[in-house]
């Protein structure tokens, strides 16, 4: 079975499964684009099964910014909220299923559920806050110092994610991680780490 970390939707002990009447569910093939770079956002993404990343293009050149996994939730909050083209991209990375909420029926949940504004707000400090710390980090930290923070908490990005999309979330070239990586033994320091994830 894929090894999975509890996703930022559990931390903040949200339930979205009890929103199920509002939300369409899809299985997605990898490598499959659910947000075109330019294009409007118009759906929110929830991950029930697989891997997600967000990114960006420049110069033909291909960086990824985030990754989400099972019980996370991804959008282009800025396009969805003021209808304006997206900076950025949403592409799966493993086969997924995901539950999808239109822009119309977020909409209509702010009417219809009571506790709607407050699980927004707590969504959107949880990832205000994380942004908040993980760019800190990107501009406080070293590279190889940068690896040992994604291998401590985030270890199964190692084996879920493509090497090259992992070297551009960390601000590096391929050559550069697979030195980093080279010196670390990242095998040996994995296997530790991989006892610990709940199995999904």
């Amino acid at each position: 079975m894929r090894k999975q970390a509890p996703g930022y939707l559990s931390d903040l002990n949200i339930n979205w499964k009890n929103y199920a009447q509002f939300l369409t569910r899809i299985d997605v093939e990898p490598k499959t684009k659910l947000l075109l770079q330019g294009e409007v956002a118009d759906k929110l993404f929830i991950v029930e099964k697989g891997g997600v990343r967000m990114g960006f293009e420049k110069n033909q050149k291909d960086f990824t910014l985030q990754f989400f996994f099972e019980n996370e939730m991804v959008t282009a909050v800025e396009s969805l909220f003021c209808e304006s083209p997206s900076n950025y991209f949403i592409e799966t990375i493993e086969h997924c299923t995901i539950y999808y909420l239109t822009k119309e029926n977020l909409d209509a949940m702010d009417e219809k559920v009571p506790e709607m504004a407050h699980l927004t707000q707590s969504i959107l400090m949880s990832r205000l806050v994380y942004y908040a710390n993980h760019l800190n980090n990107f501009i406080s930290e070293s590279p190889e110092e940068r690896f040992n923070n994604l291998i401590e908490k985030r270890p199964y990005i190692f084996m879920r994610a493509a090497q090259r999309h992992i070297a551009t979330y960390l601000g590096i070239t391929n050559v550069s991680l697979s030195r980093i990586k080279a010196r670390k033994s990242i095998t040996d320091v994995l296997a530790p780490k991989a006892n610990n994830l709940s199995v999904g």
